[in-house]
């Protein structure tokens, strides 16, 4: 094998077929698959390459989008929507983890509020049995929201990490002229509704 060549194809029977066959076995490909094929040898790297609708046919049935003519080719905008899609799944992810949070912080203000009105109420010279009781089955049910509010905070941390490191690897692999600055991650700034 020379270097200059580029890997042997593992299974050149595809490569064996008309063009057309081999076409229509890629045109039902996602889009992630081609990148995968394209990466297996030089032969399907050109064979991809021949054929610019196939990344636009991807592009339409994973995102609906319109296939539109671009300045850019169809795998850069694929990849770009691929991306950005990512990035809205992180952000979305991260809406949620700071909605969970923000409904820890209160519910931990809440049982605060609730050991003042047993302390003020429990006196030793004013004893009412009765809001003691209330205070403490309502203290009991903030108490149970609070740990599935805080189990649920950290499933949501843990979710948006690994959809972190998946967009922080799945950059590192996109060429830099394919990025446009709608891809650079946003600073945090979600709506909770």
């Amino acid at each position: 094998m020379v270097a200059s060549q580029g890997p042997r194809c593992p299974s050149g029977q595809i490569l064996n077929l008309p063009n057309e066959l081999q076409l229509r076995v890629l045109e039902g490909l996602s889009g992630p698959d081609l990148a995968r094929v394209e990466a297996t040898c030089r032969d399907f790297r050109q064979l991809v390459a021949s054929e610019e609708s196939l990344y636009q046919q991807a592009l339409s049935r994973e995102f609906n989008a319109p296939s539109a003519p671009s300045p850019d080719s169809s795998k850069a905008q694929y990849v770009q929507t691929f991306v950005q899609a990512r990035l809205d799944v992180l952000e979305k992810q991260r809406c949620v983890y700071n909605s969970l949070k923000l409904r820890v912080e209160e519910l931990d203000d809440l049982l605060e509020q609730a050991d003042d009105v047993k302390e003020l109420l429990g006196g030793p010279d004013f004893e009412p049995s009765m809001v003691l009781a209330l205070v403490g089955d309502m203290e009991q049910d903030v108490l149970q929201q609070r740990w599935d509010a805080s189990e649920d905070l950290l499933a949501a941390e843990a979710k948006m990490q690994s959809l972190q490191d998946e967009v922080v690897a799945l950059l590192a692999r996109v060429p830099r002229c394919w990025r446009s600055a709608s891809l650079q991650l946003a600073a945090g700034g979600c709506t909770i509704a």
